[in-house]
């Protein structure tokens, strides 16, 4: 269990990071730890504790429901987590208008390559 959790964590910090385009310095400081903190952390070598936690959170504007769901799918490669991750961080930054465009888009995708 330990380790799922900090495998996910792991993705989804990285994955918010990079899409909030922080460097992991620029994180470490929001957050008043050091990089090799959060280097360590988006390596899932470690799972920081619930205060530090709280500051990820706020400083992506995400709950720690959504930075903590254990969604991790064991068949799924790390790889794919990450892209999985960052399509979902850029879905939450687009106008309406065109989320309604990427959604028609991926309608036509899913009819004719399914």
């Amino acid at each position: 269990m330990k380790e799922k959790i900090q495998k996910s964590l792991a993705v989804k910090v990285k994955a918010l990071r990079e899409s909030a385009g922080l460097t992991q310095e620029n994180l470490a400081d929001e957050c008043n730890v050091s990089w090799r903190t959060i280097s360590n952390l988006e390596r899932g070598l470690v799972v920081p504790d619930l205060v530090m936690l709280i500051k990820i959170a706020k400083v992506f504007n995400v709950s720690l429901d959504d930075l903590l769901s254990l969604k991790l799918e064991p068949h799924k490669s790390r790889s794919r987590l990450e892209r999985e991750q960052f399509i979902i961080e850029k879905l939450r930054t687009v106008s309406d208008k065109t989320l309604d465009f990427v959604l028609d888009e991926l309608i036509l995708v899913f009819k004719y390559f399914q």
